[in-house]
């Protein structure tokens, strides 16, 4: 059972960070010749992609793409695996570095051989953009979400979030700003409708080195101060990530 309180909505507007793949260069470039087959290449495995989600035309690829995928088996925070995809941000560079790395974790730690990829050294594009809607959810304040805060954030379980998120996509509600799970005072950003982003956004990038092992993820970049995440404080007290997948 959602309460009424956690269903309201209100105009809203604000920046978003997003860790995307390096985009200081394309890796079909490192297996191609030249650029007429690298071109080629790009457009044989686009053709091979989901269609994008109307709406999202005129959006920036790197916005548009996340709504062009489903959700994972196990869905997403506010997404079943039978909805539309959603696109993840922050409002805050460091949270979206934490995200990013807890997610590198959990596939490192997934029941194979990683080899080489036991540490990882590697490039990011850091990209941030606007968001602005008449329908947003704030799950940010109120006596509300304090009371629920928990199980809005839950670390292991989407539960109720994803009940939550049904109901206010059934509402038309554009994005919900909600508490991070893994940076303690971080705030994410689920954008479920395209029309939440102006249109001719174009994001600024950042492009960032990251050196992660078992113990830390390291960001760096050339006339910023660099940003440390440390395992312990994104595992619990069993030493592991909890995530619904697992």
């Amino acid at each position: 059972m959602i309460p009424a309180a956690l269903l309201q909505t209100t105009p809203s507007a604000g920046s978003i960070w997003r860790i995307v793949e390096n985009q200081e260069q394309a890796a079909t470039r490192r297996i191609t010749r030249s650029a007429d087959e690298q071109s080629r290449l790009e457009q044989l495995l686009d053709n091979n992609k989901p269609p994008y989600l109307p709406g999202t035309q005129q959006l920036h690829w790197l916005l548009k793409t996340p709504f062009r995928y489903p959700p994972l088996r196990h869905g997403s925070r506010f997404g079943t695996a039978f909805e539309p995809g959603i696109l993840y941000g922050s409002r805050e560079l460091a949270t979206a570095m934490t995200e990013s790395a807890v997610y590198l974790w959990l596939f490192r730690a997934a029941p194979i051989e990683l080899g080489p990829l036991e540490r990882i050294s590697d490039g990011r594009t850091a990209i941030r953009f606007g968001i602005s809607h008449d329908s947003v959810s704030d799950l940010t304040t109120g006596a509300a979400t304090r009371k629920y805060r928990r199980k809005i954030s839950a670390p292991g379980s989407y539960t109720f979030s994803q009940e939550l998120g049904s109901r206010l996509r059934e509402q038309h509600t554009a994005a919900i700003w909600f508490h991070s799970a893994r940076a303690t005072a971080g705030i994410n950003c689920a954008v479920l409708e395209p029309s939440a982003i102006p249109p001719g956004t174009e994001p600024s990038q950042q492009h960032w080195h990251l050196q992660l092992d078992s113990s830390a993820c390291w960001w760096g970049l050339a006339g910023h101060d660099s940003f440390e995440v440390r395992y312990r404080d994104v595992a619990d007290d069993s030493g592991r990530i909890p995530h619904p997948a697992l």
